[in-house]
């Protein structure tokens, strides 16, 4: 669809474990954060697709980063020598002064500041150097998860990010690069699930039978929105918008994640199956 993107979700085979959350500690603390900006070509399909991406650690989408409200973040932003591009760091978590902790940082140099964790919900953190559009587009997002101390109970847990690729060209005879022209028309190549295309249909997210399986999403666009659905059941709690202070929404069919924002979504299947 040319608005928007589709899921595909819990199934029955081997996830993605780096994207993959276990318990979280309750007490308040001080989590100390390092985001390394690296400009490298990527694979972004299993053709072989190359991409002379901008990442946050060399990753698309970057680490995902949890934390418990309350708990201070002491971040560092430290832009490599070797990279030929300023930038920058904007956390929809944090209240801070946006031109001084979001400032460009020039190659060679660091940045560093700290924000209280605030507000729950899961949040995208990405590059904010102007264009903001172009090194979202290029790679530089993430999401950062702001966890509340009486969240219900679930079995997994899953962080998803979508996003979108705009090729210039296929990228398989030489590596392609951003098409500002389909960026404008949001027109994309690829709509992808962690900054790989149809990683999960190969390698589909996994649980039992029974398990409560929740779902951390970001959308990080940069344009278009995602209408979260799972094939065969329904989201039996929903945080719309993120929002974890008030009680969530149940037994829904689909719910509108909009770019730049988040959702948290409680699926329990009790039959073995492949939901898509």
């Amino acid at each position: 669809m040319s608005s928007s993107k589709f899921v595909h979700t819990v199934a029955a085979a081997g996830a993605l474990a780096a994207l993959a959350l276990s318990a979280q500690d309750a007490a308040a603390k001080t989590v100390h954060v390092t985001l390394t900006p690296k400009e490298t070509s990527v694979a972004i399909d299993n053709k072989g697709t190359q991409y002379p991406a901008w990442t946050f650690d060399g990753k698309i989408p970057g680490p995902v980063i949890r934390v418990t409200q309350g708990d201070t973040v002491d971040f560092t932003l430290d832009n490599p020598a070797t990279n030929k591009n300023s930038h920058a760091i904007d956390f929809h978590a944090a209240q801070v002064d946006v031109l001084d902790e979001f400032a460009p940082v020039k190659p060679g140099h660091k940045k560093h500041f700290t924000f209280v964790a605030k507000h729950a919900g899961v949040f995208m953190y990405h590059c904010g150097t102007a264009p903001a559009f172009a090194h979202i587009a290029n790679g530089m997002y993430g999401a950062i998860v702001v966890e509340p101390s009486n969240m219900p109970p679930a079995d997994k847990q899953y962080v998803l990010v979508g996003s979108e690729w705009y090729l210039n060209q296929s990228g398989l005879s030489g590596a392609a690069s951003l098409d500002m022209t389909k960026a404008e028309q949001m027109t994309p190549d690829w709509v992808t699930w962690n900054g790989y295309a149809g990683q999960y249909k190969d390698h589909p997210l996994t649980a039992e039978p029974g398990q409560t399986v929740r779902f951390w999403v970001v959308d990080a666009g940069p344009s278009l929105n995602t209408e979260f659905h799972v094939v065969g059941t329904l989201l039996n709690r929903a945080w719309i918008n993120a929002d974890l202070r008030d009680a969530p929404q149940h037994d829904i069919q689909t719910a509108v994640v909009p770019a730049g924002g988040g959702g948290v979504f409680d699926v329990k299947i009790d039959q073995p199956g492949l939901y898509p």
